[in-house]
């Protein structure tokens, strides 16, 4: 057993608990892998304690992951491969990404630790991981059609996600929601003007604008996709998390100075981690160059 990951280039990668696999995990890394004709890699992380995992220990760990991969064998054409790393599950996820094209991994927990811990787990993975990351929401049924929703600001580190998630929409044949969400204090209940008079009008019509520009050239390089721009005000994760109730994939930033693209550097990219009604792409603000190669 290794403290480190060994990840096929290019695979796809899902996060599995040997003692409880999630279902939700396992069947959208098999729908991720099929969609995509990649490889599927599980990556079970034994976590760090104060009894070292002898062989004796892990090798119960190694067998019940290998009939959870001889499980998912029957689901695909391609070989399935598996491995237990001795360390703790962000850390071999965070590991693992270098090489991977996705992890997946559940917005609950991976391990039976304390609610603080496993919502650090999911948190660490989306802000650090180097490809992007699916978090799948827990005990749900992936939705089977449903559009693509996307978080969209206007900042250049907004670009990949932008990117990844034109490519979603279509590879799955749907059309994109776009969002922009933006938000300033109410204007005083005892004014005379309405709230959307005066500066609030011109406010929304510069949004209107900043929304058209940022979907402008994904929209000239994905003429399939069918765009449908949303300009709300509000805030992210109530906006986002209603925009996506119905959908099959929310996609988001993980970098980036306000808006979505800062989601991940304090309190509202956790709750969006956690609160998001459908499974939820968080990609890296500066995508790497390898990610656009497909494995051998």
């Amino acid at each position: 057993m290794s403290s480190t990951p060994s990840v096929p280039p290019g695979s796809v990668v899902a996060a599995v608990d040997a003692d409880r696999p999630a279902a939700e995990v396992l069947d959208a890394a098999v729908e991720l892998a099929t969609r995509t004709g990649r490889r599927l890699h599980l990556v079970n992380a034994t976590g760090l304690g104060v009894v070292p995992w002898t062989p004796d220990l892990l090798e119960p760990q190694a067998r019940r992951l290998e009939e959870v991969r001889a499980g998912l064998q029957q689901r695909l054409t391609r070989e399935v491969t598996a491995e237990t790393v001795v360390a703790g599950a962000a850390s071999a996820l965070v590991e693992a990404s270098r090489d991977a094209y996705r992890v997946v991994l559940g917005a609950g927990r991976l391990r039976p630790l304390p609610a603080a811990v496993l919502g650090a787990t999911t948190q660490q993975v989306a802000a650090h991981a180097r490809c992007p990351v699916l978090v799948v929401p827990r005990d749900t049924e992936l939705p089977a059609r449903g559009l693509v929703v996307v978080g969209v600001d206007p900042d250049p580190h907004a670009e990949p996600a932008l990117e990844a998630a034109f490519a979603e929409a279509s590879e799955r044949g749907v059309p994109l929601v776009a969002v922009h969400a933006w938000w300033w204090e109410p204007p005083d209940p005892l004014a005379a003007e309405p709230e959307w008079a005066g500066d609030w009008g011109e406010l929304a019509d510069a949004q209107h604008v900043v929304l058209a520009e940022m979907l402008g050239g994904w929209q000239e390089r994905y003429p399939d996709v069918e765009v449908r721009p949303r300009l709300v005000r509000g805030q992210a994760v109530p906006v986002l998390c209603d925009e996506a109730r119905d959908a099959q994939l929310l996609v988001v930033g993980s970098r980036g100075r306000g808006g979505f693209a800062g989601l991940l550097l304090g309190s509202v990219g956790t709750r969006l981690l956690h609160l998001a009604p459908c499974p939820l792409l968080v990609v890296p603000s500066t995508p790497r160059a390898e990610d656009g190669q497909h494995e051998g």
